[in-house]
């Protein structure tokens, strides 16, 4: 287990910025669709959601995202607009945030795809604490505080 620190608003509302979240190792199993993953891209430490397992078809319609054809948040498709596809290649993961508007995910990156090896940490539980203490961090535990955005 591993306690990381949000840093940003790009999981909001699940999770919001100085959140404390519990991980747990990706273990034998991988991750599952739908996991809120700790992982590294591009030098940085960023937690997302798993949207894109290997060999689905993501699709990206006028700011909607759709798996395998199946909408993620359930909003139907929009006749004739844009829409962008990719093809999850084996041992690789789309990522995305939950609050799309502020994400800087898997649908704008120049390599959209993240490894299997580059996930570190998979989220178990979000710590509750109370709100007059969120911004605090005990300066003896900093060093076991990651903060990701």
């Amino acid at each position: 287990m591993r306690l990381v620190r949000v840093a940003g608003d790009s999981m909001s509302p699940s999770y919001r910025s100085a959140d404390l979240l519990l991980t747990r190792s990706v273990g034998p199993a991988g991750v599952r669709r739908g996991d809120v993953t700790v992982f590294r891209h591009g030098g940085l430490r960023l937690i997302k959601r798993v949207v894109g397992m290997p060999a689905d078809l993501v699709e990206l319609q006028a700011g909607r995202l759709f798996v395998n054809g199946e909408p993620v948040d359930g909003s139907p498709r929009s006749r004739g607009a844009y829409t962008q596809t990719w093809l999850v290649p084996g041992g690789s993961y789309f990522m995305a945030g939950d609050n799309a508007s502020v994400s800087d995910d898997s649908r704008v990156w120049d390599q959209p795809f993240v490894a299997a090896d580059s996930i570190e940490t998979v989220v178990a539980r979000r710590l509750l604490w109370p709100r007059h203490l969120r911004g605090f961090t005990p300066g003896r535990r900093t060093a076991a505080v990651d903060r990701v955005a």
